[in-house]
């Protein structure tokens, strides 16, 4: 039976249900087949009289215990030879109830067990079934769904053509969203054996072959997956990364477009059945609503395309595959964000910012909130963390990374982000929501308050006070690594920070919510230490830039050397400006070699500082919280000795039972951080944590790292304006720790500060304004602590490989380079394709080696070039209202 008319009802009432029941057990008698499938822990049960039906459900799915006193999550009776009676299929979903009467045709059976599992699941949290073919390619899962008819096996099968192409399903995909910051979607097979047509031999021959060994029946066979190719060409999960829609319009001119949430969920629901789906047995407004829920929820975290298959067979499956293989869908979640358009009221309306801040301040003197000492927190703490052997101690977070993705900005319009992810408009439109039920859990759970300052000078200090939730005991180590981090309370003057922090809310519901305009953050969902350090110093910056100064992510230190010309010890305020990875620490905690008589250099901070007008720098922290990653004694001997005292604290460093160390150990976490005193670097601490005004010294040297592989020079002198569009750059590039397929691509953060609070573009001019007013002191620099000569290429499954390795830059050069600038003995000259000016020559560093003729052809060096610096124009573009100039330095007018 293929396409004879069947009689379908999938609402049938309890007492028809029951009326069929009994006709069908009557049929059945004892000599019946009964058996239970395990279809991803949903249990069906198929009891028929149909030897046919009974072989292929053991073929296809997984098995399950059959025990009387086990009951199934659902039935099916399949009954054959049934007089007068039409073939029928019918279905009870209060009891999860299947009936076919007369109907021998597998297809029908399979398709009504997977509508009972879909009807059992549609409602669980987080567990969904996709209808669709699945292939793993290189570890990336690529779905293809579509109406029947449309070319999913075929596209299914030609894809296998690729190297490392695994098949994973052919029709039903459990999805499983593990939620974090990046939405992980994992999915799992739930076929023991695929029921796959037998025309798809057509497309690829190889199968035929393979078809012989299976058992089959008029169109379809029962294959195992393993039979492809093994392990080779199978796998039985993996993360979805795309899906593809087929949509065959002959009046589409295009033959793929890449589609936003709103447009997926437009095809998804316009096409019949809705959501490709023909396997659903209870649709109503409720379950469609439910479905886009699921679709919106996945949409979040996959990339999604529109796949013409009208169009000639092969040009779509080159289109296919090109895009897989490019990996462009990779780019969707950073591209996917959409400009919001609402007034200037419109967050604000969404809370009262008054009431808000009235119940934080309450919260100090409420009873479930205990103050106790420092020191008791500390010694709290410390039954909770692991004793290494330098007597500090370690301590181990769930959540190892911060969630951006997740933080939201709510407030005028001045403060709110510009641009928002899917799961920041969720956030925000469940906010009313989410601080109810935060004022109500704020009642009940226990909290300690610490209150700390940020800053040691006359003008700007922070008060910052932390509630902490206790629920989980062992979050008492965050109130210790905020008071490990800034100073003890004084009345200095500063504006009033509060952070309520509950680590132990719903994952699925983690956010982090900053109300910077009256100085409150909630972070809710993750113990990440990160999320308390940068709350109060991501509000600060926000309240420093009301008071016309400028928050800036940078190490600061003061340099004493002698001056080749003069003889004479200059005193200069160096500030070091980096993204993570490319050595800002490694070269603020460094002293260059600077050991003649009267040199030196005097460590101020690390992380965060605010330039002020006259061009002096506040510092924020007493404790620096760097990565420990690679933390060695030999290269980097002041972070290592301060990182090794006492009184220094770790978070997610691997640390063995008797204590011992392992610094490149990256099981935990590729992101160990730790917490050193700057106490602890002895001589080399700056005696205040600030820097004077450049008009009390001989200049300030402002350096930009960056950690380029291919063109970009060692070291390049920057005019003014091409130090602000450095600062308004940001840039860095995408590392293979990081991210393998995504390496040597540029990353950019406008003054390598992932925390700015609203107008970009205002950063970038007030610090050319800051700059500008003394031409005569202050210097900038583009320090590349990458190198030069990579050659990068993509394989035929979109990998990157190195064809060409980089020469790099040591950390003993880059330590000369600085100690040549601030000694004034480098010979610079013209650099002929960015406009700056270049090392000739340098004591200590063979500069000819970084020739960028000896590793590549004009052709080639031209090309990187030009790319570079449509790059750059491209990101200073997006910025309307900076300043001209800035704009000019880079495209050489």
């Amino acid at each position: 039976m293929t396409s004879r008319e069947i009689n379908r009802d999938y609402g049938i009432s309890l007492e028809k249900r029951n009326e069929l029941v009994k006709l069908a057990e009557r049929y059945l008698g004892y000599e019946l087949y009964a058996w239970n499938a395990n279809i991803n822990g949903t249990i069906i049960q198929l009891r028929t009289n149909d030897e046919h039906l009974d072989d292929f459900w053991r073929e296809n799915w997984f098995p399950a215990a059959f025990d009387h006193s086990l009951t199934p999550h659902g039935i099916i009776y399949a009954v054959k030879g049934i007089s007068d009676t039409e073939p029928s299929i019918y279905y009870h979903s209060g009891s999860k109830t299947g009936i076919l009467f007369n109907v021998d045709f597998y297809e029908h059976l399979r398709s009504l067990a997977i509508g009972i599992v879909m009807d059992i699941s549609e409602r669980q949290k987080e567990i969904h079934f996709l209808r669709g073919a699945l292939v793993d390619i290189n570890g990336e899962g690529i779905v293809i769904t579509g109406p029947l008819g449309a070319g999913k096996y075929t596209h299914t099968i030609l894809l296998l053509e690729l190297d490392r192409a695994r098949i994973h399903s052919d029709e039903l995909i459990y999805v499983e969203h593990l939620g974090g910051e990046k939405g992980r979607i994992s999915t799992h097979t739930s076929e023991r054996k695929f029921y796959i047509k037998k025309d798809v031999a057509r497309i690829n021959p190889h199968f035929n072959d393979i078809f012989k060994k299976c058992k089959s029946d008029e169109e379809y066979v029962i294959l195992d997956p393993w039979w492809i190719g093994g392990e080779e060409k199978f796998v039985d999960t993996t993360r979805i990364k795309a899906i593809f829609l087929l949509n065959p319009d002959p009046n589409d001119p295009e033959l793929a477009k890449r589609l936003d949430e709103n447009e997926a969920l437009s095809l998804l629901t316009k096409t019949s059945p809705k959501f490709f789906n023909p396997h659903r047995l209870v649709v109503n407004e409720e379950r469609d609503k439910l479905q886009r829920e699921f679709f919106r929820e996945l949409l979040q975290f996959v990339a999604c395309y529109s796949l013409n298959t009208s169009k000639p067979l092969f040009d779509v499956q080159k289109k296919l595959k090109d895009i897989i293989i490019s990996r462009e869908y990779a780019e969707v979640l950073k591209e996917r964000e959409v400009e919001i358009e609402r007034t200037e009221e419109s967050l604000e309306s969404l809370v009262d910012l008054r009431e808000i801040k009235r119940i934080v301040e309450d919260l100090y003197h409420r009873p479930n909130v205990s103050h106790p000492s420092p020191e008791e927190i500390k010694k709290m703490a410390e039954k909770y963390g692991t004793k290494t052997k330098f007597g500090n101690y370690n301590f181990v977070s769930t959540v190892k990374n911060r969630s951006a993705a997740l933080t939201v900005y709510i407030g005028s319009s001045k403060v709110t982000q510009q641009r928002l992810n899917p799961r920041q408009r969720e956030i925000i439109k469940n906010l009313p929501k989410t601080m109810e039920e935060v004022k109500e859990y704020l009642k009940k759970a226990p909290f300690v308050c610490t209150e700390r300052i940020m800053g040691n000078n006359p003008y700007f200090n922070p008060h910052c006070t932390l509630f902490i939730s206790t629920h989980r005991k062992d979050m008492i180590r965050l109130a210790h690594m905020v008071n490990q981090t800034l100073f003890e309370t004084n009345k200095r003057e500063g504006p009033e920070e509060f952070l309520i922090h509950i680590p132990e809310w719903q994952e699925k519901d983690r956010q982090i919510l900053v109300f910077p305009e009256i100085g409150v953050t909630f972070i809710l969902g993750t113990d990440y230490y990160g999320e308390d350090k940068k709350g109060f110093l991501r509000m600060a910056m926000w309240f420093a830039k009301q008071q016309g100064m400028l928050g800036l992510h940078a190490g600061a230190k003061i340099i004493r050397a002698r001056d080749a010309k003069s003889g004479k010890i200059k005193k200069y305020s160096m500030l070091i400006f980096g993204l993570t990875a490319t050595g800002k620490t490694t070269h603020t905690c460094h002293d260059h070699g600077l050991t003649e008589k009267g040199e030196g250099i005097e460590i101020a901070q690390d992380d965060v500082v605010f330039l002020r007008e006259d061009c002096s720098v506040l510092g924020t922290e007493r404790g620096f919280y760097l990565k420990t990653e690679g933390v060695n004694p030999e290269i980097q001997p002041l972070i290592y000795n301060a990182v090794t005292k006492p009184n220094a604290v770790f978070e997610n460093v691997v640390v063995d039972y008797q204590g011992e160390v392992y610094f490149g150990d990256e099981t935990l976490t590729g992101n160990g951080r730790g917490i050193m005193q700057r106490e602890d670097f002895g001589r080399f601490k700056a005696k205040s944590i600030n820097l004077p005004p450049v008009s009390e010294l001989d200049g300030l040297i402002i350096a930009f790292i960056t950690r380029r592989n291919t063109v970009v020079p060692i070291a390049s002198k920057l005019t003014l304006e091409q130090g602000a569009a450095a600062f308004m750059l940001g840039e860095s590039i995408e590392t293979s720790a990081s991210d393998p397929k995504r390496a040597g691509e540029s990353v950019r953060e406008v003054g390598t500060n992932p925390f700015i609070i609203g107008d970009y573009a205002q950063e970038g001019n007030r610090f050319y304004e800051f700059i500008k007013k003394y031409p005569e002191k202050i210097q900038c620099y583009l320090l590349n602590t990458g190198g030069v000569g990579e050659i990068m290429e993509r394989d035929e499954h979109g990998n990157k490989v190195i064809r060409q390795k980089v020469l790099r830059v040591e950390i003993p050069e880059m330590a000369s380079i600085i100690r040549g600038i601030v000694r004034g003995t480098i010979e610079w000259e013209k650099e002929p394709h960015f406009g700056t000016l270049v090392p000739k020559k340098v004591e200590g560093v063979d500069m000819s080696k970084f020739d960028l003729n000896k590793f590549y052809t004009k052709e080639q060096i031209d090309f990187y070039v030009k790319e570079l610096k449509k790059e750059r124009i491209e990101w200073l573009e997006k910025f309307p209202g900076l300043n001209p100039e800035i704009l000019k330095a880079v495209k050489g007018e």
